[in-house]
């Protein structure tokens, strides 16, 4: 028991320091830093929605973008068309999501992983389709515009017009989803859900049904990325079809494998660092910051296969000789 205590608080530690850290960043970083800081805590949560999918279950869904998209758009409709409050806006961004990335996960787990992979493709390629061409329902590639004017509390509304209440809320609702992700994958279903990845015969011998698993695992992926999509016209007040496209789906998994995929603290450091790369390579070198991020990434994927945080983590256990 003492020895539990005592690897634990090195954990409690660097939890604490982050969380500090986080709590006090938009007081001493400026108006453009802060909306760079807010928008990695997004990013990180759509990222947080494909490490489900691919990390912890091992299934490459290369149609992530159709439920940030969903969940964008679940959220706009809400508030253009129903005058709902930020809060039912981002319970209906979630509410369609999770309806879609169900029955999808219904068709999609029925097969292997080379066809789970076309079928994931395919679906987010048919939304951006529609979402272009239903220019009534969508408005396409301008997209449809909403002010969000506050947030609704028990004792008080605050402005969102303030970028500090934004960032503290996306905060909150971030810190809130990756506890609850991260006691999901402790709990015995969440443990059923990662044996599919390392072994998913032997996980079907033990007696697991792992198509509903899969679906389990699919369904509340595609509910995170949605609960991410749900913020995006939070902090930009507008969804477009754009949000479906495939190249949302390849920065998801580019941030995880960055990062580390499965770790889940993986793709927020993943999407930090290439985030801020990006931002400041391209206002450095707008031609050439794309190449020199593949050569970043190429560099990364050589000198740490398992993700910067995976392959910390693998050196650490090799250290103490777990």
């Amino acid at each position: 028991m003492r020895i539990m205590r005592r690897a634990s608080r090195p954990r409690f530690l660097w939890l604490g320091l982050l969380g500090l850290g986080l709590l006090s960043a938009p007081h001493v970083l400026g108006d453009y830093h802060r909306y760079i800081l807010t928008e990695i805590l997004m990013w990180g949560l759509f990222a947080l929605g494909f490490d489900i999918i691919f990390g912890k279950t091992g299934l490459l869904n290369f149609g992530m973008s159709s439920f940030f998209g969903l969940g964008g758009y679940g959220l706009v409709w809400a508030v253009h068309h129903f005058g709902a409050n930020i809060w039912l806006g981002l319970l209906a961004a979630m509410v369609l999501t999770m309806a879609f990335s169900c029955l999808l996960g219904m068709l999609v787990t029925r097969f292997g992983s080379h066809y789970f992979v076309v079928f994931s493709i395919i679906a987010s390629t048919i939304l951006f389709l529609l979402a272009m061409n239903q220019r009534w329902l969508t408005g396409a590639d301008e997209g449809i515009n909403i002010r969000l004017k506050k947030v609704p509390m028990i004792f008080a509304d605050l402005s969102l017009n303030d970028p500090l209440v934004k960032y503290y809320l996306v905060l909150g609702i971030t810190a809130l989803a990756f506890w609850a992700i991260l006691r999901f994958f402790d709990s015995p279903v969440g443990r059923a859900i990662e044996s599919i990845k390392h072994n998913e015969k032997r996980a079907e011998m033990l007696g697991y049904d792992t198509r509903v698993l899969k679906l389990i695992a699919f369904t509340l992926s595609g509910t995170v990325a949605g609960l991410a999509g749900g913020l995006y016209p939070v902090l930009n007040s507008n969804a477009n079809a754009g949000l479906f496209f495939w190249l949302l789906s390849g920065n998801a998994i580019l941030w995880t494998v960055v990062g580390g995929a499965g770790t889940l603290w993986g793709c927020f450091l993943g999407t930090s660092i290439l985030v801020l790369v990006e931002d400041t390579l391209s206002s450095w070198m707008v031609d050439l910051y794309p190449i020199l991020i593949g050569v970043l990434l190429i560099l990364v994927i050589i000198l740490a296969p398992k993700g910067i945080l995976g392959s910390l983590q693998d050196h650490l256990r090799k250290k103490s000789g777990h």
